[in-house]
């Protein structure tokens, strides 16, 4: 299960973050709403001329700037996978977000987190959640 790249993107309604992208700062998303959905594009395989064997996912969360993930869900693969998070369930402040593949035989890849270089936007992100108004 090496070599399997995830592009974490943070759905946000009306946000338009494209626009405001400063390559190589990570840049901060402010978040007012009551759910937030993370998705990322699924590796297409994991040995060269096979298809994936990824059985599931698990979604992690933790404080920004502090080392200790907390895992929120381990959800089916899927074409398009998504996870969508409610507020209640992380509370407001600044949060990294990362996703971890789990293969049919149970293996686990890396974390790649919503911070990582190749997650998108590409100078990767954090969230800033301050809850529904």
């Amino acid at each position: 299960m090496t070599g399997i790249i995830f592009s974490l993107v943070v759905a946000t309604a009306g946000c338009n973050w494209l626009a405001r992208i400063t390559f190589g700062e990570t840049m901060q998303i402010l978040h007012k709403s009551r759910e937030l959905t993370l998705a990322w594009d699924p590796p297409s395989s994991d040995l060269p001329g096979r298809t994936t064997e990824v059985s599931a996912y698990q979604i992690y969360c933790r404080e920004h700037g502090t080392s200790y993930w907390r895992l929120l869900a381990e959800i089916p693969a899927s074409r398009h996978p998504e996870y969508t998070i409610d507020h209640e369930r992380v509370g407001s402040g600044l949060f990294d977000f990362a996703v971890r593949a789990i293969s049919v035989e149970g293996s686990a890849s890396p974390l790649h987190s919503s911070l990582d270089s190749n997650a998108d936007p590409v100078s990767g992100w954090y969230v800033l959640w301050i809850g529904p108004e």
